[in-house]
């Protein structure tokens, strides 16, 4: 076999065994996700009408599961065969997990079976609708002809300030989140209310976002304790020990 012909194979060869370790890799971690996705699942399975989980569910509890691994050094290595980095998988974790499982197969195995069409497409197409559908439902519909959401979290002058509301909205805000952690009722629903009216003027929707406040740290005066003592020994200029430590080099 010609030296050239022989490295080539050998390139090959060793190409093919680092794809064959990713192939592993990529297999382990869905095994894991649908063990984690469906424990994690049987927590709300009563909430569901009879029990059957939606597919929105299942992919937020499969994304989760997702998130609990660090994928930095997987990542880098599919990055660099070429294949999907699972960074946008949010959408269909899943059909993004078995498309690269699929070609993964493809290149390292002559007799796996090509089926003309990747068998999770229609999964990660109805994910990214639905991704599209539900953002546009929790921050309302785009701006003219932007791809962009913009949520502006509203002050407290917002209140009494009409015009300020009014200009948001001419401006492209899609969104205004109120922030339930100032404030108090009164001042939201004046928000509220300058928002609905902007509406209406301008012709333009507003989604709004109420922001709860959570739990506080509550602090107080430390109270002193115990002295705290501060032993040391002595040392000559060059940091050698010449004297061990004793009750007089101890000092408040």
């Amino acid at each position: 076999m010609p030296k050239k012909v022989a490295k080539e194979q050998l390139e090959k060869d060793v190409y093919t065994e680092i794809l064959i370790h990713l192939l592993a890799d990529v297999v382990e971690i869905r095994e894991k996700i649908v063990v984690n996705a469906e424990c994690r699942l049987k927590l709300y399975k009563e909430h569901y009408r009879a029990g059957i989980l939606t597919k929105s569910a299942t992919n937020l509890a499969h994304y989760l599961a997702l998130r609990q691994f660090d994928l930095r050094h997987l990542q880098t290595r599919l990055s660099q065969a070429g294949l999907s980095s699972l960074g946008r998988a949010e959408a269909s974790v899943m059909s993004t997990l078995d498309s690269v499982i699929y070609l993964l197969k493809r290149a390292t195995d002559r007799q796996c079976i090509h089926i003309g069409k990747n068998p999770s497409e229609y999964g990660f197409n109805r994910g990214q609708q639905l991704l599209e559908q539900h953002t546009i439902e929790l921050f309302g519909a785009y701006y003219e002809n932007s791809k962009a959401h913009v949520m502006v979290t509203l002050a407290t002058a917002s209140a009494w300030d009409y015009q300020q509301i009014h200009d948001l909205l001419t401006k492209g805000m899609t969104c205004a989140r109120i922030n339930c952690a100032h404030d108090d009722v009164v001042i939201w629903q004046a928000m509220i209310c300058n928002i609905r009216r902007a509406e209406v003027e301008t012709g333009r929707a507003c989604k709004i976002m109420m922001d709860l406040a959570g739990h506080k740290i509550r602090t107080g005066l430390i109270e002193p304790g115990p002295a705290i003592y501060h032993i040391k020994t002595k040392k000559d200029n060059y940091g050698n020990v010449i004297s061990p430590l004793c009750q007089n080099s101890c000092r408040l």
